[in-house]
């Protein structure tokens, strides 16, 4: 043991010297250099991938302060990740991310991610931009961008994720960060198209059964980018509902938009655009945490159709910043139970009392039990002190990834859990993307499966090394019941309807088994009542937490004017 932490230093050290190379995707991206970024750009131009820089802390693997899972365990940077759990047989998990080659990393397990098989899928086809979602039938499908960054595909796995058939193309053009979701007999995509949102569906019927999609769906008023997509309950698949925000260049403030097909696959369509928030988190809002690739409120949502006693509640989360350019970004939820138009004033998810960055945030709603769980990017614990405090000296640049969950429809949220095992810094992997613009996560039968781009290497894992290139690491979080500390009441905003018609195809067929295991943890801390639907696994204890105290809010630091764009 001692030898290989001698040896992974000295590797580490070695590695220091050695410049790093990766190859972009697809199209060349033109650097951002920090600078606004007009409204109809796309995500996919990025920020030049640089160059690693010296850390302060000896590059050796630390002690783990939780029990983490490399599931890439590849060389490269891997980062905007998504893991799926299958509603069929929940040991079997499906991990997929960007790599910087042209194609999707893809790892599945059919032992509750105690080991993975990796591999890539959509190879030397494929941009990036992969979000995944397993319908209760167990398709898997697989939305991404392709090489040419002018289609948006979807793949479908029957077996598990083991293997994928061919792609069905659901647009083209000028096209960005696409997103899906399943219904009770649906499946929908949507993307930015030129600057508005667009959307498709398509009814599945069975394993492997599925499509044509139905005709492309203009949103009206939807000009924006940068969200998500849910379907909830009711006929033709389910109700569906597509988020936004607009504008999507600079730093903010910027407004969250959401707008609803009240009759799914039926003959409507999209209702009028609704106003759910603002936000001081622009489309390209740089932190020093992201500080080349920069965030956005990646505003995303969950539609429960459990039947539950939170059914047809609809959760929003997004990142807001408590002054504009202050770096004091936080996750904030928002609830809606009548089909979006009116939405609840905002619950704030994050529990630190510190004025540090928390961002990307991503929101899953477990369907056996109505129990919703977030998790996102969290700086709390960088103080700027080497070890304890960070990677370096400077404070609220490196990030550790945390997970919370709501047991009582998104009124009170559990004390937030670190799921990481150590710190991770995004200029250290010089990736172009940092840790990218999402984290998907699913959740399960009382389970958050929860899994990030990682590079503390703090179980020597990394074949990178410490402090180099993101590696995929994964903590699932067991979602007991419980009572956590209060908050919100409600404002308002307006409704919507809905559309469809057709055109496509679909692919394979196959199926999985094995058997379980879990990793419990955490439990929530009192100060308000919480009611949940049961079903699930283990409980375990936390430690109650101080209520945190009210944070200062500063003033925004000065930024030098950009430069004007090439």
């Amino acid at each position: 043991m001692t030898t290989r932490l001698h040896l992974t230093a000295l590797a580490a050290v070695f590695a220091l010297f050695t410049p790093a190379t990766s190859v972009l995707h697809a199209e060349v991206r033109k650097a951002t250099d920090r600078m606004d970024v007009p409204d109809g750009t796309r995500k996919c131009i990025f920020p030049q991938e640089r160059a690693p820089r010296p850390t302060d802390l000896l590059l050796v693997p630390l002690a783990c302060l939780e029990p983490v899972v490399n599931v890439s365990a590849t060389t490269g940077n891997q980062a905007e990740s998504f893991v799926n759990v299958n509603p069929t047989n929940p040991n079997n998990l499906v991990a997929t991310s960007n790599t910087n080659s042209n194609s999707i990393f893809r790892a599945y397990s059919t032992d509750a991610g105690a080991t993975w098989t990796r591999g890539t899928i959509a190879t030397n086809v494929a941009c990036c931009d992969g979000q995944a979602a397993w319908d209760s039938f167990g398709n898997l499908f697989l939305v991404y961008i392709n090489a040419s960054v002018n289609q948006i595909n979807v793949i479908l796995s029957t077996d598990g994720g083991a293997t994928f058939g061919a792609p069905v193309t659901a647009g083209t053009g000028s096209v960005d960060q696409p997103s899906i979701a399943v219904g009770n007999g649906s499946v929908w995509v949507d993307w930015n198209s030129s600057g508005s949102m667009v959307a498709r569906g398509a009814p599945v019927t069975g394993l492997g059964a599925w499509g044509p999609f139905n005709a492309q769906q203009t949103i009206p008023s939807a000009s924006g980018s940068f969200g998500g997509i849910a379907v909830g309950p009711g006929p033709n698949g389910g109700k569906v509902i597509v988020t936004y925000q607009s504008p999507t260049g600079g730093q903010g403030p910027a407004t969250i938009y959401a707008n609803v097909d009240a009759d799914g696959l039926g003959a409507g369509g999209f209702g009028s655009r609704i106003t759910v928030s603002s936000t001081n988190v622009g489309g390209f809002d740089f932190i020093p945490a992201q500080n080349g690739r920069s965030i956005d409120a990646e505003a995303g949502l969950v539609w429960d159709a459990t039947g539950g006693p939170f059914n047809n509640r609809i959760y929003l989360v997004y990142t807001d910043e408590t002054v504009n350019e202050n770096n004091d970004t936080d996750i904030e939820m928002r609830t809606s139970t009548d089909d979006g138009a009116t939405w609840t004033a905002p619950v704030r998810v994050n529990d630190d009392a510190t004025t540090n960055s928390q961002f990307l945030p991503y929101v899953a709603l477990d369907p056996t039990t109505g129990t919703v769980a977030v998790g996102f990017h969290d700086c709390r614990n960088d103080n700027g002190v080497p070890g304890p405090g960070g990677t370096n000296t400077i404070p609220n640049d490196d990030a550790e990834y945390y997970g919370t969950f709501s047991t009582d429809g998104g009124a009170t949220w559990a004390p937030n859990r670190r799921l990481s095992g150590g710190f991770s810094n995004a200029a250290d992997a010089a990736n172009g993307i940092d840790f990218g613009d999402y984290v998907g996560l699913s959740a399960f039968a009382g389970k958050l499966y929860a899994m990030w781009a990682d590079n503390a290497n703090c179980d020597g894992t990394n074949p990178n090394g410490t402090l180099h290139q993101f590696d995929l690491y994964a903590n699932p979080l067991i979602l007991t019941g419980g009572t956590p500390s209060p908050t919100p009441t409600a404002s308002t905003t307006p409704t919507a309807t809905a559309t469809a018609t057709a055109t496509a195809t679909a692919t394979p067929t196959a199926t999985v088994t094995a058997t379980a295991t879990a990793t419990p943890t955490a439990t929530p801390t009192p100060t308000a009542t919480a009611t949940a639907t049961p079903t699930a696994t283990p409980t375990a204890t936390a430690t109650p937490r101080p209520t945190p105290t009210p944070r200062p809010h500063t003033t925004p630091r000065p930024r030098p004017t950009p430069p004007p764009r090439p």
